[in-house]
């Protein structure tokens, strides 16, 4: 990766190639006793900084607006003969959507033909520059139906995905709130909800608290 950072903004490529080789000892007629393969993938991530001095119940603060699009290709390679070993789904939050793959460990590299828009705006204290709140909404848009699965997810569909809706807030230094919201345009509801609470009384010690909710049954285009 070449970070491009600019006055107001930033660019970043990058490639990766991610290349694996498996033996097997029980192997069948199915499955042959090696497997390996190499799998590229192309990502370009950029934003912009807009900032400005504001006023938010009676204080002032400076003001950042950034929008943030997030472009990334894998081609298909079939991995179904490889077993999962350390591999699960990654959960649709504001960290992968922003990423190159929707799995976790390395016995699925997705294919991916996609595009993330976003946009956030911050908060932050004029004196020390310290973040004092935080809103953002994302969604992704696929290109291509994904093939790459687990036997087990929901694969991501062409067309958008599910609308990401976030918010922070830190009271003061011992007191913060995060939540997270993911909604369904196609049934008009919202399909998964969580908020965070975070008491910090001292440098060693931090207590922490989290309530999220799932609709069963809940249709999810994105992964």
């Amino acid at each position: 990766s070449r970070p491009f950072l600019l006055p107001g903004g930033f660019i970043t490529p990058k490639v990766q190639l991610h290349t694996s080789n498996y033996q097997f000892e029980d192997a069948s007629s199915t499955r042959p006793r090696s497997k390996s393969f190499a799998i590229p993938t192309l990502s370009l991530d950029s934003g912009l900084v807009y900032e400005r001095d504001t006023t938010l119940l009676g204080r002032g603060y400076l003001q950042t607006l950034e929008p943030r699009a997030f472009y990334t290709y894998t081609p298909y390679r079939d991995q179904s003969m490889v077993p999962l070993y350390d591999t699960a789904l990654t959960n649709f939050n504001f960290s992968s959507i922003y990423s190159e793959n929707s799995y976790t460990g390395r016995d699925r590299i997705a294919d991916n033909n996609m595009v993330t828009l976003g946009l956030t705006t911050r908060y932050l204290r004029a004196d020390n520059g310290a973040e004092v709140a935080r809103f953002g909404v994302a969604q992704r848009l696929r290109f291509e139906d994904q093939r790459v699965g687990l036997g087990y997810d929901t694969l991501g569909e062409k067309g958008w995905s599910d609308v990401l809706v976030g918010a922070g807030v830190s009271l003061n230094q011992r007191w913060s709130f995060d939540s997270t919201v993911q909604y369904n345009r196609d049934v008009g509801r919202t399909t998964r909800a969580s908020i965070s609470g975070r008491y910090t009384p001292g440098p060693y010690k931090t207590l922490s608290a989290a309530y999220r909710y799932q609709r069963a049954n809940s249709l999810q285009i994105a992964n």
